[in-house]
């Protein structure tokens, strides 16, 4: 059966490498965090998803073997590049760590062996790729190797299940790669589409920028709804029951690896990219309004304010890119005492009690399953009398983003 090596064994190449080492293919992770490996080869989940952990313990050392050594890359028939590309602090594309790679997989790369690039990149890089391999190795894409790129689709903390639910879209670099990209994830995938890169590797940047659109519209909505002093939660109600063409989700802090960046792979290369940039201004400026309206019902200097949530997302683990901590200097600027809990991270997990004590401004800014229970009774347990609540999420079910408890 085919040999697979997954460069890369974060939150997209660890749940991929699983689903096909339970596939009973043989898989070669390799990963250049030393610790991570570690944690791996101890049969230790490097972080929360859903149903991963039965299958690392069930593959590992029999169809799943964890490493850093790039030499396993010779053995392989398909390589799948699973690797970050975030953007630099001047929000321009970084493919650092796929170029850091790139050495390894010419020095490696043979015959009639499939590379496949999984990372969100800007249109046209696939085939930059391939031509870099062609013009290093002498060998011929479509003849002597095989290229594809496959974007990673699914929801991070549920991935396991959506490998297997949610089409995998290709582009090959020519129908031939294609055709064999699409035979490889047949194996752990109910369904492919098959087109050429450069549509697919638009589509993946146009479908988070599409969701990241959306959710600065309901963001807009609801600073439209507080300026004008009326209940967002009812006007969305009005906006969406039993109307076909409803459908405005809710407002909330919008963030995350992918959402907040993957505009930027467009932004430089379009004369027309408004719509990309005041999304990006508006989910990233909600928590700096919101601390301004708690701002105008009373100072905040030497407030005790409390931050429940510092993940980017419901119910996981990952904090890249999370507006939790944005909001957290902002509040240390305006000379508060902050308290920060997350269930879901070590550092910020203990004593919810002690830091809900007497809070003067309690902050939802995650809207995890486990802050539902905090209603307005049991709030009142805890917080100072008159404390500001802000749950843009809505969680209490009190119809306002800031009140008083």
């Amino acid at each position: 059966m085919n040999k697979i090596c997954v460069i890369g064994l974060g939150r997209v190449g660890l749940p991929l490498s699983l689903s096909f080492a339970n596939k009973g293919f043989e898989v070669h992770g390799i990963d250049i965090n030393e610790n991570l490996i570690s944690d791996l080869n101890k049969g230790k989940m490097p972080f929360i998803e859903k149903n991963a952990d039965p299958l690392l313990k069930k593959t590992l050392n029999e169809k799943f073997f964890p490493s850093s050594n790039f030499s396993v890359l010779k053995k392989v028939d398909t390589i799948i590049l699973t690797l970050g590309t975030p953007v630099d602090a001047h929000l321009n594309p970084s493919y650092d760590q796929i170029d850091s790679v790139f050495p390894h997989i010419i020095e490696c790369i043979k015959k009639n062996q499939l590379i496949i690039l999984r990372s969100t990149v800007a249109p046209g890089t696939t085939n930059l790729l391939k031509d870099r391999i062609e013009r290093k190795s002498g060998l011929k894409c479509g003849k002597d190797f095989f290229m594809a790129f496959c974007p990673e689709r699914i929801a991070e903390g549920n991935a396991i299940a959506e490998i297997k639910e949610v089409p995998q879209i290709i582009g090959g670099i020519d129908k031939i790669s294609s055709d064999k990209a699409k035979e490889i994830f047949s194996n752990i995938t109910d369904s492919c589409i098959t087109s050429d890169a450069k549509s697919v590797e638009l589509a993946k940047i146009l479908t988070n920028m599409y969701r990241y659109i959306n959710f600065a519209i309901a963001n807009e909505f609801a600073i439209l709804a507080m300026e004008n002093n009326r209940n967002i939660y009812e006007i969305l109600n009005l906006i969406n029951k039993d109307y076909k063409r409803g459908g405005v989700p809710q407002p909330g802090f919008t963030a995350g690896p992918c959402l907040y960046k993957d505009g930027f792979f467009l932004l430089n290369n379009i004369p027309f990219n408004e719509l990309i940039s005041v999304s990006w201004r508006i989910n990233e400026n909600l928590p700096l309004y919101l601390l301004e309206k708690i701002k105008k019902i009373t100072s905040l200097k030497g407030k005790k304010v409390t931050i429940l949530g510092m993940t980017f997302k419901k119910n996981i683990d990952d904090t890249r890119n999370s507006l939790s901590f944005k909001l957290k200097k902002a509040f240390l600027r305006e000379q508060s005492i902050v308290f920060t809990h997350d269930p879901y991270l070590d550092e910020h997990k203990f004593h919810l009690d002690k830091k809900l004590k007497n809070a003067d401004v309690v902050v939802i800014a995650m809207n995890h399953d486990v802050y539902k229970k905090l209603d307005k009774k049991s709030l009142k347990k805890y917080v100072a009398k008159k404390c500001i609540i802000c749950d843009v999420w809505n969680l209490a079910n009190n119809g306002r983003i800031i009140y008083k408890i």
